[in-house]
């Protein structure tokens, strides 16, 4: 049979097993694609979230030690015509109410980010001791207890829990770096740019960059402190809105934008560096082959429709310097937004299941990322070896007559920057914790006061609070097994 749940289904065999459809935010590799083929991360079907899946599957079914009866397997299914106020994957956690008037609530609460990642916050093993282990309050709830309990007291019609991990993100990748670059021997045009146009370069640099909230308020508030400083006149960088089903690649080539944010190395080669006639000698493939054509220009923002119609890499198109550490993204959790009715319809011994494959995928997806992604980051920044920059209509684009690296390369935030965007970042926490009056608080800033202060407090207990640590990027294995990554330094 099948039985409605909050405008959409969970279906049953005759057998009783039961279907709960979700919606996947993203379809990258590393932080969902529900769809993917494979659990294995060397595997070019791998999906993340697959390992949840067929956790859930392996322990709600009849066999093994944790065996349910037959016909109590559970199965979440990828179904983008499911609301996202109803069953969705996403990252942090998101507010939804379907009783509301006059139609259902969808939304991140101003805090949802904190269970996504903060940034120049605690690192995914700090986190996951906040999220399972901690005691954060006379109850002794946990992290994920404490956001449960805010969102029901909100009307929230969700149960929420983590079902990914992923590792640290790039932090941008830019026509300019920000910092010194790691250029490569002969680079010339890489070699000109000396310790890079520093935090002062980026805010006055007139560019449009796709940086999602929070980070884009950081970003934001950072050059508003420099213009308050007296350090620049006025900030001339511009955000670009995010455009739901848009691959970041497409403003680029289009000129709309002239950086961006995105996930890691993983997916970032996956996404923004098309393989073109791939040979065994040449995997990678050849970048100057295809359509390398992206004109005309196109307005700000792109319609969410527009297709590509070119296949240059953002090297070519210009964004060849690759940004760390992740100061805005130290990890990534992706969670998993159950209607309560679906939850509901399960027995006990499914609910305890499907939490277990939970809290096991998320550590096991985050090691199956963190496996490869050295050896992705290596791919991106071979990817353009001997391949020059392009103009828009894909002619060659030469200074003096000579043509531009297209080489993408490594660089380094200044420390000078990372202090003032820590500042930017701990203006954009007090703003949303608001007066420091509790009868002066919106029920918003209630909220996030009882989050804030609790990660705070954790943060401190485990000596992350004031202090930011990077770690290795892309977290700590090599080229070769055992061995720490070395291309970021």
């Amino acid at each position: 049979m099948t039985v409605a749940a909050c405008g959409t289904f969970f279906g049953q065999s005759a057998a009783a097993d039961v279907i709960i459809p979700y919606n996947e935010y993203s379809g990258s590799p590393t932080i969902g694609r529900g769809n993917g083929t494979s659990t294995d991360p060397k595997n070019p079907g791998y999906g993340a979230m697959r390992i949840f899946i067929q956790k859930v599957m392996d322990h709600t079914d009849e066999n093994g030690p944790d065996a349910l009866p037959i016909g109590q397997k559970v199965i979440f299914q990828r179904d983008q015509n499911t609301g996202r106020a109803v069953n969705a994957l996403r990252a942090g956690v998101q507010f939804a109410n379907s009783n509301a008037t006059p139609r259902p609530v969808f939304s991140e609460p101003s805090w949802g980010f904190i269970y996504n990642s903060v940034p120049f916050g605690m690192n995914f093993e700090q986190t996951l001791g906040f999220l399972y282990d901690a005691k954060l309050d006379e109850t002794g709830r946990n992290g994920i207890e404490l956001a449960q309990s805010i969102l029901d007291s909100r009307g929230g019609t969700q149960i929420v829990f983590p079902v990914i991990g992923s590792t640290m993100q790039g932090s941008g990748y830019f026509p300019q770096p920000i910092g010194k670059p790691d250029c490569n021997a002969g680079d010339t045009d890489c070699e000109k740019h000396g310790n890079g146009i520093g935090l002062t370069g980026l805010c006055t640099s007139g560019w449009r960059i796709r940086y999602l909230s929070p980070p884009q308020d950081v970003v934001d508030r950072a050059c508003d402190i420099l213009v308050k400083r007296g350090f620049i006149r006025s900030k001339t960088l511009v955000f670009y809105p995010a455009v739901g089903g848009q691959s970041v690649l497409l403003p680029m080539q289009r000129n709309a934008i002239q950086g961006f944010e995105y996930v890691n190395p993983n997916d970032d080669l996956l996404d923004f560096f098309p393989v073109k006639n791939a040979t065994p000698a040449r995997p990678l493939g050849d970048p100057d082959a295809g359509n390398l054509d992206c004109a005309p220009a196109l307005a700000f923002p792109i319609p969410p429709d527009t297709k590509s119609n070119c296949t240059q890499n953002i090297g070519q198109i210009g964004a060849r310097f690759a940004h760390h550490p992740s100061w805005h993204q130290p990890f990534l959790l992706s969670w998993m937004h159950v209607d309560k009715a679906a939850w509901n319809g399960l027995n006990a011994a499914q609910k305890a299941a499907v939490l277990r494959a939970a809290k096991e995928s998320v550590t096991e997806s985050f090691n199956a990322a963190e496996s490869v992604q050295c050896k992705k980051l290596k791919d991106i920044l071979d990817f353009n070896h001997g391949i020059g920059q392009r103009n828009l209509d894909g002619t060659p684009r030469l200074i003096a007559g000579k043509p531009i690296p297209a080489d993408m390369t490594i660089t380094r935030w200044p420390d000078d920057a990372l202090k003032v965007l820590l500042e930017a970042r701990n203006e954009y926490m007090a703003f949303h914790e608001g007066p420091s009056n509790p009868n002066e608080k919106t029920d918003a800033q209630k909220d996030f006061s009882i989050i804030s202060i609790a990660w705070t407090k954790y943060a401190a207990s485990v000596g992350a609070a004031n202090k930011f640590d990077p770690g290795h990027f892309p977290a700590k294995t090599g080229l070769v097994a055992g061995e720490k990554c070395n291309l970021v330094q």
